[in-house]
């Protein structure tokens, strides 16, 4: 994660009416305050913490060479007039941001938190597993927010499988089978750990990897999905199908809410429902966690349970990683309900006509995140310069 600087801008006018504020690096009220800092490639925090400073706010950010900002302003001194004003002529100049409106700056941790959300985006080194050759979309994530991609192919995947660390994949044997009921005989669960063990020391090199799992699972004949539903539960982020927009999000997810969210395909809508199911799920995010098939293939494993939440959020976006799509929901039903679908399964009602998804969805996949978090999706989207649709009438 990149570091983060949180810098705020006064007026001279206010200087020395202001409260003793914790989390801020440095105050700066003039142009000769903005010469030595120490910005390199941190992600910073702008607290605009009075009128008459988006002028000194623009003026530090094109000097500095940045690409986005966080503006955080709070109810008192004209704050949030001020970072209305800065976001429009950061805008003149090319430069992301978005705003954060705080009750008052005793909350500043929430923007702190909004913050490490992007900064673990930023610069991320992630893992195409599985993958010979990167398409448009990694080469467009890489670009937009200064990551690495590494295009990991099938034969090099299966050699790390192969050399696994054997203890590794009994201590992940021994866990699942402690932490979740069998439908299936597990005789195949060794070779589902070994898949575990050779992802889970991926880290360290890689914030992030996503597998391309059909190719291997027609190939073998057993899934990754439980080790993706472990690595998911200890915050060690993995997506499936090779999904670089869905880890986009469960990235972002895992900062604002300590869950990876639940990548998730849509199946059915209807009224003002839609059914979203998937045949893996992080294991902190269910309860009557069951292992059964995998949906399409029949192998070895799948996984259900029932979503701990009874509200969400679903985000999708697109593959230029411009336009971000986001609804709330609530859990009307989740589990196991049918058996023409993934495994894990959740009815979700969207308080509107659900048809709307057929309209404004910029692909299949959504992340299914827990609670309602559709501000702080919004506030990071200005930051890194996403158009925000909202599944709406």
């Amino acid at each position: 994660m990149r570091r983060i600087i949180v810098l705020g801008f006064v007026s001279p006018l206010h200087k020395d009416r202001l409260p003793a504020i914790e989390g801020i690096d440095r105050v700066i009220s003039s142009t000769d305050e903005l010469r030595g800092l120490s910005i390199n490639d941190a992600f910073v925090v702008a607290l605009i913490l009075s009128g008459g400073v988006s002028r000194l706010v623009r003026e530090f950010a094109e000097d500095y060479g940045l690409r986005r900002l966080l503006l955080v302003s709070h109810p008192g001194l004209n704050s949030l007039a001020s970072a209305l004003d800065t976001r429009a002529l950061l805008s003149e100049v090319g430069i992301d941001s978005g705003v954060l409106h705080l009750e008052d700056l005793g909350h500043i941790d929430h923007a702190l938190r909004i913050a490490r959300a992007i900064a673990s985006i930023l610069g991320i080194r992630v893992a195409l597993l599985g993958v010979g050759v990167k398409d448009s979309v990694a080469r467009t994530f890489e670009d937009r927010f200064e990551a690495r991609v590494d295009a990991i192919p099938m034969e090099s995947l299966e050699e790390i499988i192969n050399n696994a660390d054997e203890r590794v994949a009994t201590e992940f044997m021994n866990y699942i089978r402690g932490r979740v009921k069998f439908e299936v005989s597990d005789d195949r669960l060794r070779d589902v750990g070994r898949i575990y063990a050779a992802m889970r020391g991926l880290y360290g090199k890689y914030d992030a990897l996503t597998i391309n799992c059909f190719p291997y699972l027609i190939k073998h004949k057993v899934t990754p999905c439980l080790a993706l539903a472990r690595l998911n539960e200890e915050g060690l982020i993995v997506a499936c199908e090779a999904d670089l927009r869905a880890l986009f999000s469960m990235v972002i997810a895992r900062e604002l809410t300590g869950y990876s969210g639940w990548i998730a395909n849509t199946n059915h809508i209807e009224g003002s429902k839609v059914t979203m199911a998937h045949c893996t799920i992080a294991l902190s995010m269910i309860s009557d966690a069951r292992v059964v098939t995998h949906f399409e293939s029949g192998f070895s494993y799948g996984l259900t349970g029932k979503l701990l939440f009874n509200e969400v959020t679903g985000v999708s976006v697109s593959s230029d990683f411009r336009r971000m799509s986001i609804f709330n929901a609530k859990v009307v039903e989740s589990g196991l309900l049918s058996n023409s679908m993934c495994r894990t399964q959740a009815i979700l009602d969207l308080g509107v006509n659900s048809s709307v998804v057929l309209r404004l969805a910029p692909y299949n996949h959504h992340v299914i995140i827990p609670d309602n978090v559709i501000k702080e999706l919004e506030t990071i989207a200005g930051v890194l310069g996403m158009e925000v649709v909202k599944y709406t009438q």
